[in-house]
């Protein structure tokens, strides 16, 4: 994942939460699993 994926997906995570399909909807070719799977191992 890009830094600017990172970036975005902590930024997203503060205001929506874990709404990962909400996420995965902002970084084209994410899915809701991999958002879920990078923010578990990232944290």
């Amino acid at each position: 994942m890009s830094q600017e994926e990172e970036d975005l997906v902590c930024r997203m995570h503060k205001l929506v939460g874990n709404r990962w399909e909400l996420i995965a909807g902002r970084i084209p070719g994410r899915t809701a699993g991999e958002i879920e799977r990078f923010w578990v191992m990232k944290n």
